[in-house]
């Protein structure tokens, strides 16, 4: 909200009138104003009435203009909430928890309890307990830090995950509505988290022992799967026991997708983790387009595909590859049925390079610890287990053969072997039934996955998913919950942000700086407000946020 003078010409002399008047964006993301109230022609006001006027503004809100001449005693940031606030707005996320709270029965003030939680992810991601102490370092209107509690935390948790369909649902809506999208292309992807606590797993645990993307096999972990759109907006996401294989998920989540939110035509793109041949058989006769990765080493045609492709790149200096290949893919039941997919390869000379030094460096470091191994005063089968366990630890058991005799160990490289992975270095394949597209629109829109891979690391850094402390399937569930929907309102804030190129971490860092004051007066509290300066007025106007005053406080 700011003053706006109008200025308009009559019988060759101009009139201003001075009018009170905000910004908004229109349906196509425009900044556009609109007048509020109209104050009067500006020559019926003198500097008297304009001063009168703020101070009868200032003091119905308990604020004041007067210099800070008594001591200041309390300070808190600001400028990065009141961008939170605004996002929260454009989200209609009051309205969101409002349409679900009405029949829960919840007394206390619940959305101020979810705000505070997904705020504090966004700012200082931290424990229940310690959000509280956040509270004091930072000021969100219309909440008073000794009104939000403990338990009632724990209860808004809770609330969410009881709701947490509609509410994912509506917001994903809301979304796509801001950014004119549809759901034609599909991204999903998974990662893994750990558990830091040590507690005892009872039946039926969503905490399990399974495969670990931190290379933390010795710790408990739940699977998440996230869901986007080509154009990187995160829609849904999964809470997966943590020993749930990869492409046991797919046909759940396309399910859950095509009913949830009323698509029918879905081209789906995942890693190749996700595919198997019953996973093929489902994505065929429910009518799905898709681009899957495939392993350069686990079937016949990719081998043979790879083959093709280093002869047609030495022949041509060309790095994409397509060939046209019919497979047979059989259902659980038995059925089976033949079809045409296209296998395209593509090469990266760097990505090749780094593989190869890297496999070299383990051979040697390998070869090493295996000499090593052999000069110790052990008995020989346990230098044998010793070496086979640097073998496994070390990503090499197919290069090479250990064998033990009655007094020593044999360690034979398989030459064959080491070649045929030399001449996959480098390249990737995805196969694929989407014939709208060329063979190098198909591996970028495969490539588009690093969408979903730069959310995992934000729900993981940023935004803290990891420690998680809770031990209870629900607890965890709506842990994840809130760092999905503060991964949302990230999302949205640096798209906001693409015309200055600025990341929503380094906004906040800057709005920071942005800070409410507060000193006793008077026997009255009053606050006052720091100066907004130029790179943070910059990021206000870029989500369409208007810049904080006193009564904004």
């Amino acid at each position: 909200m700011f003053v706006k003078v109008s200025r308009s010409k009559r019988n060759n002399k101009v009139h201003e009138t001075l009018q009170i008047a905000e910004s908004y964006r229109d349906s196509n993301g425009k900044v556009r104003h609109r007048i509020l109230l109209h104050l009067g022609p500006t020559d019926k006001f003198i500097k008297k009435d304009v001063d009168t006027l703020i101070n009868g503004l200032l003091r119905a809100k308990g604020l004041t203009l007067q210099d800070l001449d008594s001591n200041i005693d309390n300070v808190k940031a600001f400028g990065q909430i009141w961008a939170l606030v605004h996002l929260w707005k454009e989200l209609k996320m009051s309205q969101i928890i409002a349409r679900q709270k009405e029949k829960s029965g919840i007394k206390f003030d619940l959305e101020a309890h979810l705000k505070s939680l997904i705020f504090n992810r966004l700012d200082d991601p931290s424990s229940k307990l310690k959000l509280l102490t956040w509270l004091e370092t930072v000021y969100i209107p219309g909440i008073n830090k000794d009104d939000i509690r403990y338990e009632y935390l724990l209860r808004a948790m809770d609330f969410l995950i009881a709701h947490k369909e509609k509410i994912e649902t509506q917001l994903a809506n809301r979304l796509l509505d801001l950014f004119n999208q549809d759901l034609k292309v599909c991204f999903y992807d998974l990662t893994s988290s750990y558990f830091e606590a040590e507690n005892s797993l009872v039946e039926g645990d969503i905490r399990q022992f399974g495969y670990s993307r931190d290379h933390r096999g010795d710790r408990e972990q739940i699977v998440i799967g996230v869901v986007m759109t080509g154009d990187g907006i995160p829609i849904a996401h999964y809470v997966f026991p943590g020993n749930k294989a990869d492409r046991s998920t797919l046909q759940e989540m396309l399910n859950d997708i095509r009913r949830r939110f009323k698509v029918k035509d879905i081209q789906l793109v995942a890693d190749k983790g996700l595919l198997s041949n019953d996973n093929l058989w489902h994505l065929i006769q429910q009518g799905y387009e898709f681009i899957l990765g495939e392993s350069v080493r686990q079937s016949k045609d990719a081998k043979s595909v790879i083959k093709e492709a280093n002869a047609h790149k030495e022949a041509t200096g060309e790095t994409i590859y397509e060939r046209l290949t019919e497979r047979e893919i059989k259902s659980k039941d038995g059925k089976k049925e033949k079809i045409k997919l296209r296998y395209v390869a593509s090469y990266n000379a760097a990505t090749a390079l780094k593989r190869y030094k890297n496999r070299i460096n383990r051979i040697n470091e390998f070869l090493e610890l295996s000499e090593e191994i052999k000069k110790k005063e052990i008995n020989t089968e346990d230098k044998y287990h010793q070496i086979k366990s640097v073998l496994s630890r070390k990503r090499l058991s197919r290069f090479f053969n250990v064998e033990l005799t009655e007094d020593t160990i044999e360690i034979h490289k398989q030459d064959e072997v080491l070649s045929e992975e030399e001449k996959s270095d480098g390249w990737f394949i995805v196969i694929s039934n989407a014939h709208d597209l060329s063979k190098s629109e198909l591996i970028a829109r495969y490539k588009d996955l690093k969408y979903v891979e730069h959310g995992f690391y934000e729900l993981k850094h940023s935004l803290n998913l990891r420690p998680n402390f809770h031990w209870t399937e629900k607890r965890i569930r709506a842990h994840v919950m809130v760092c999905f929907l503060a991964f949302q309102m990230a999302v949205l804030f640096e798209k906001r942000l693409s015309g200055i190129k600025l990341s929503w971490q380094r906004a906040m860092e800057s709005l920071r700086r942005v800070v409410v004051v507060e000193w006793e007066n008077e026997g009255r509290r009053r606050k006052g407000l720091s100066r907004v300066h130029v790179e943070q007025l910059e990021i206000f106007q870029e989500i369409g946020s208007s810049k904080p005053t006193l009564l904004s406080l």
